[in-house]
């Protein structure tokens, strides 16, 4: 739900710390007698070297332009995920319902299935109106139907409390959590 491409943004990054090790080890190789003898044996390099002063303010000014394009990058993404899960107003008054309380309405009504392992809700602003994303970790070999019934009747107790239906995405996941989750014992 954010928008921008996970892989694209993993391809980016890569490459960006890719330009970062080759930098720093040029930097290094002309700056630091260990790293020159480290190099040395895969590397010629010029025992001295004379860079023009406008050649550095070149350097300075892309650095500073990287700089500003990966802050950018970085305040633009994760775009929706909110805080708040329901808000409605009516003339001057308004009524805010926080996340923590459908993460709890959905935590106590998913806490007697067998099969779930735990359960996590964000909520996120989509093309301006808001939904949750209940993620429900599913214990290794549960029957993932009757969570998703207990995902369901979860949804119609939140519609009930809220007054209102909430967009919900739900994901069911399985991994290591679940597999490691200890079997349920009744007493």
């Amino acid at each position: 739900m954010t928008k921008s491409n996970r892989t694209m943004n993993r391809i980016i990054l890569f490459v960006l710390g890719l330009v970062a090790v080759v930098v720093g080890l040029t930097i290094g190789a002309g700056v630091l007698p260990a790293v020159q003898d480290a190099v040395k044996p895969y590397v010629d390099l010029p025992s001295n070297l004379d860079v023009p002063a406008s050649s550095l303010w070149i350097v300075a000014v892309a650095c500073a332009v990287v700089i500003v394009l990966a802050l950018v990058w970085v305040f633009t993404r994760g775009g929706g995920g909110t805080s708040v899960a329901v808000r409605e107003r009516s003339g001057e008054d308004a009524v805010t319902v926080n996340v923590a309380l459908v993460r709890d309405v959905v935590e106590h009504e998913l806490a007697g299935v067998r099969d779930v392992v735990g359960s996590r809700v964000d909520t996120y602003l989509v093309r301006k109106q808001r939904a949750a994303r209940i993620r429900v970790a599913v214990r290794r070999g549960g029957d993932a139907v009757s969570v998703l019934d207990a995902v369901d009747r979860a949804v119609a107790v939140l519609d009930r409390t809220l007054g209102r239906q909430v967009p919900v995405l739900v994901h069911l996941t399985g991994g290591t959590r679940s597999a490691l989750a200890k079997s349920t014992r009744v007493h």
